[in-house]
């Protein structure tokens, strides 16, 4: 069953190699590199989980989360986080993500999470 999935990740290299192993495993992939563009995205789209680099280079991936909120798009949104920097235990305490995975990450045990998060079988 294809889940749409967004990534906010500056990062070009990651973020498509994120997108590529996910599309092949059927989902459908939407990569933004800004805050602004993830924004834009998931007002017209609802995704089935987002994958969420909180350093992005126009905003605070924290903002967009509690933009996002506010407009109640993330009530039921498992966000993974994925960053380099130690875990902001406020922040994640406000947004309570699914997961938090700091990178250097290995790209299977970030699967394996997505594919919780979606409520699938990893396989």
């Amino acid at each position: 069953m294809t889940k749409k999935i967004v990534i906010v990740d500056d990062n070009a290299l990651l973020s498509e190699a994120m997108g590529m192993c996910l599309r092949r495993k059927g989902h459908s992939v939407q990569v933004c590199r800004s805050g602004a563009d993830a924004y834009l995205h998931m007002s017209t789209e609802q995704p089935d989980l987002l994958v969420l680099d909180p350093g992005l280079p126009d905003s605070d991936g924290w903002q967009l989360v509690n933009l996002l909120t506010e407009r109640q798009l993330t009530e039921t949104l498992p966000i993974i986080v994925v960053s380099i920097l130690d875990p902001d235990r406020k922040n994640l305490a406000k947004v309570r993500p699914y997961a938090y995975i700091q990178k250097p990450f290995d790209m299977g045990q970030l699967m394996q999470v997505i594919e919780k998060g979606l409520g699938e079988r990893c396989i």
